[in-house]
């Protein structure tokens, strides 16, 4: 649902909007979100066939689509938009039941009073991530629930914990604390937040101490038994300058934690992060009896998120490459072979280890987080690596003798080769937007239009030329790049940008050209205007 829009946000900006803004409707008081979209626009169910479940990543998600969206727009005061939270029988997290709820109650949560309650949306933003960063098991880490992205981890719901996605939660963290400054750019000082939340944002009055475990799960317990069927309907005035600070500081322990505790070192050269916990309390990843286990979901958030440091990066492609890399399916695979230890897994992590190696989620090359990994290190300046990575499963999904599906991306690759369940939304998405934001690098700040590319040679045409046609702020853009000399990356830079043969005034900041919103809503939205970008030789580092 969220991450689909991201492509859908290339396309169609306005429309995408209205269902962005309808979608949040769907989330629970408690972090959690309504599963099932209903025939209505805004329209939820709490689940399918009456069977509750809470993906743990589910409250990471809406806050990069959001960001997306802002970064391409400009348009902050969407954050302060006011919409409905989704309520039903479920609360705490759908491990019990509201007896004072009934059906003809409606689902929309309503205060004391009878009136249904509206938030904003970064109240909202909030509401997911000042939960889960509470909602931790017994290292710290956040509770992995009935699953987070991959569906198959699901028999960890009471001591399973994701390490992998807790790295998504703290980088986010980070974002929206910026986020929350950015609104002062509207002339606010202030935001209104309803009261019960406000013990989850402790730096404020109450702070807990974020080491304990048992301090932590106390007091989301308190704010679950204090939300569980309706709220006082009282709003309180929150700083801007407060409510960062506060978010800045869950988001710098949980990367401090995550970087001390998660880090494995198996040589000099070589490390990962654990990306899991399962439901006997055990660490996945790293040296084991049955051999070495490694995922590849347990490095992509953490490179994407900075939690890696640049050595640890350089040490997590190498440990990918060694470990997880097999030319035979086109790439990356979810994770090795955990051999006579996968028997265990599937009733104490998720029945994907049910499934042979090679297969769906248990170590086949899942297109997916493969893109999401190229995506996370075209972001950390690995742009070699990042091309390699996309450029594989290219050229494996059009090799039609080999892979056997029309052209197109496959959910996943089995060991022979065969690529099944083309053309999966998340794994296009993610492809788009990376091909988009990262290798051609036009991508946004908050309305500001950024270009920074990090394309490789063999991406220029013979006369050195590569370019893309895409909407930005309702405007129609053709952005045009020029490198005759054919230089690689780290050894080019923005020389100038023109448009009809006018240079352009913009702001650099490291390798990227930032031009203001200003400019691009000077331009004609029905026409399409040509930026061409002249890259030539660096000064740089590369």
């Amino acid at each position: 649902l969220w991450q689909d829009q991201l492509a859908l946000l290339l396309m169609e900006p306005g429309e995408v909007r209205e269902q962005l803004f309808s979608n949040f409707a769907g989330i629970r008081l408690d972090g959690s979100n309504a599963t099932i979209i209903g025939d209505a626009l805004g329209e939820f169910r709490a689940d399918r066939n009456n069977i509750p479940r809470v993906w743990m990543d589910h409250g990471a998600w809406p806050l990069l689509t959001t960001q997306f969206y802002l970064d391409r727009s400009g348009d902050l005061a969407f954050l302060l938009e006011e919409q409905v939270y989704f309520k039903d029988s479920w609360i705490h997290r759908a491990q019990a039941v509201d007896e004072a709820w009934k059906p003809e109650d409606g689902t929309e949560l309503r205060t004391s009073t009878g009136n249904v309650y509206r938030g904003s949306i970064l109240e909202h933003l909030l509401v997911q991530h000042l939960t889960s960063f509470f909602n931790v098991g017994d290292h710290n880490i956040i509770r992995l629930e009935g699953a987070d992205w991959n569906d198959g981890l699901d028999m960890a719901r009471l001591r399973g914990e994701s390490v992998a996605f807790s790295a998504l939660y703290a980088s986010n963290l980070r974002v929206l604390s910026q986020l929350v400054l950015a609104l002062g750019q509207l002339g606010l000082t202030t935001v209104t937040l309803f009261a019960e939340l406000l013990p989850l944002l402790d730096r404020l009055n109450d702070p807990v101490d974020y080491s304990s475990v048992a301090a932590k799960q106390s007091r989301l317990a308190d704010y679950c038994t204090a939300t569980q069927h309706k709220v006082l309907g009282e709003r309180m005035a929150v700083s801007l300058h407060d409510l960062s600070a506060d978010l800045e500081a869950k988001a710098g322990w949980l990367h401090a934690h995550l970087r001390r505790q998660e880090w494995l070192q198996q040589s000099e050269e070589l490390g990962w992060f654990n990306g899991y916990y399962d439901e006997d309390g055990q660490r996945l990843e790293g040296d084991h009896a049955g051999g070495v286990r490694m995922t590849l979901t347990g490095q992509v958030f953490a490179l994407m998120g900075g939690i890696a440091t640049d050595e640890q990066a350089g040490q997590i492609v190498r440990a990918a490459d060694r470990y997880l890399y097999d030319p035979v399916v086109g790439g990356y695979r979810l994770n090795t072979d955990f051999g006579p230890d996968a028997e265990r897994l599937s009733v104490s992590l998720g029945r994907c280890f049910g499934f042979a190696f090679g297969h769906k989620e248990n170590g086949a090359m899942f297109s997916h987080m493969a893109v999401m990994y190229a995506n996370a290190l075209y972001k950390r300046g690995l742009v070699r690596e990042g091309f390699a990575v996309l450029d594989g499963i290219y050229h494996h999904s059009q090799d039609f003798g080999l892979c056997g599906i029309y052209p197109g991306i496959p959910e996943y690759v089995e060991p022979s080769g065969r690529g099944m369940y083309p053309y999966l939304t998340g794994s296009a998405s993610w492809y788009l937007l990376t091909m988009l934001a990262e290798v051609l690098g036009v991508k946004g700040r908050l309305g500001d239009l950024v270009l920074e590319p990090k394309l490789v040679p063999e991406q220029f045409d013979v006369e050195g030329q590569a370019s893309v046609l895409t909407l930005f702020a309702g405007r129609k853009l053709r952005i045009a790049y020029h490198n005759p000399d054919r230089l690689p990356w780290g050894r080019y830079t923005i020389a100038w940008i023109r448009l009809g043969g006018k240079e352009l005034s913009y702001a650099r900041q490291g390798r990227a050209a930032i031009l203001p919103q200003s400019t691009i809503m000077a331009l004609a939205a029905e026409r399409v205007h040509t930026l061409e970008v002249l890259l030539a030789t660096s000064t740089q580092d590369s």
